[in-house]
């Protein structure tokens, strides 16, 4: 449940939640031995995540720049330590899903007292988790919740758990909408798909077309409210985008496209190792010089795309090693959408979830350039293996 509320609601969460686990596990196991008996998938996982740790290292060591990469290889690292201590642990449902209702549930009300109490023009977490890491997390975590309703309808204490995880939906939505985050949103028609896959194609079309009016009027209204400031947003995107069409890259919209330009006139300089931690932002300083992008574009440290990001400054290895963590969950949680037990066809929703939405906030935003978001990402979808594993192996 700690690996689910820290990194939102906590300081330095997504560093002791982990810590926890593995300590947790570690005294159990020393407690009584047993060999890991993973399944394939949580091989993978851990293969993938240790080859983004060991991508971020090696371009560390050939650019001389170990210490910047600490963070995330470390991150890494630990995020592959879970997945056999999240499995030793045998974790059950309902602590899963009581650690996503607890995690929306908290990240609605701490956005809510930053914009009625505090004043804060965007909802923020602690530390390094920025508006827009809160934010998107926070959406992430409300798609969770509702991905959890299938399995709290065969609960003996049903009413509760779904009320408890429409409220967590409900708290990470509108978390989401305080941070004013925009391109988090463009998942939701993706996330809508895995939901009709999973559920709602086996629904009468009466019910289909109720629920989907449900979603639009909630979606409608955190758009319409002017306190969420989600339609001023939206509609600035919009003009920076036209302006940047018209040869004028203003506002947070045209940097971005223009950092991407510049991130792929800079990968063919350097692309198996990439130009470094540190050595994008002076790559991208000698390209404001010579006019060949933006002025102003040498103060971002990170290109604010996942793959370009990955490629640009830790190297191809470092590109196909987040292709291969985005990738795995499709090939383990696909197959189980159409799983008879609901607690399984629930996690297979969450499983998809997962690398649909982290795919997503990556278009606009270099989340694996975070231990934060390596945590994450690494972290639940280790609870995610190890409860379908447990699950299964009760069944």
């Amino acid at each position: 449940m700690l690996l689910v509320v820290g990194p939102l609601l906590l300081p330095l969460g997504h560093w002791l939640a982990p810590m926890a686990l593995l300590l947790v596990a570690g005294l159990g196991w020393a407690h009584r031995p047993v060999p890991f008996a993973g399944t394939r998938p949580q091989g993978l996982a851990m293969a993938a995540l240790l080859s983004v740790g060991a991508a971020d290292l090696a371009t560390g060591l050939w650019h001389g720049e170990v210490a910047l990469a600490l963070p995330t290889a470390g991150a890494a690292l630990l995020a592959a330590a879970m997945v056999p201590a999240a499995t030793l642990l045998r974790p059950r449902l309902a602590w899963w899903w009581g650690g996503l209702t607890l995690a929306g549930a908290g990240s609605g009300l701490w956005a809510l007292w930053q914009a009625g109490v505090a004043g804060a023009s965007r909802a923020n977490g602690h530390g390094e988790v920025n508006a827009i890491l809160f934010g998107n997390l926070a959406l992430l975590t409300g798609l969770l919740c509702l991905a959890g309703l299938g399995w709290a309808w065969q609960q003996s204490c049903r009413r509760r758990w779904l009320v408890a995880l429409l409220l967590g939906a409900a708290g990470g939505l509108l978390a989401s909408a305080l941070s004013g985050t925009r391109g988090g949103w463009l998942a939701l028609p993706l996330a809508t798909l895995v939901f009709y896959c999973a559920y709602l194609r086996s629904w009468p079309a009466r019910w289909r077309w109720v629920m989907v009016g449900a979603v639009a009027i909630v979606l409608a209204s955190l758009y319409l409210a002017p306190q969420s400031g989600v339609q001023q947003r939206v509609g600035v995107a919009m003009e920076e985008a036209v302006d940047y069409l018209a040869g004028e890259p203003n506002g947070s919209v045209g940097a971005r496209l223009e950092m991407y330009r510049g991130a792929l006139l800079l990968i063919p300089q350097s692309p198996w190792m990439g130009r470094g931690h540190g050595g994008y932002a002076e790559a991208m300083s000698e390209l404001v010089e010579q006019a060949r992008v933006a002025p102003g574009l040498d103060r971002y440290w990170h290109a604010h795309n996942d793959l370009l990001d990955a490629w640009v400054r830790r190297g191809l290895p470092a590109l196909l090693a987040l292709l291969a963590l985005y990738l795995l969950p499709f090939w383990v949680f696909t197959p189980r959408l159409v799983a008879t037990d609901p607690g399984t066809r629930s996690l297979a929703v969450a499983g998809l979830l997962l690398p649909v939405t982290f795919i997503d906030f990556g278009l606009s935003y270099a989340f694996f350039a975070y231990p934060i978001g390596i945590l994450v990402y690494g972290g639940w979808l280790a609870l995610l293996l190890a409860c379908m594993a447990s699950s299964q192996g009760r069944d």
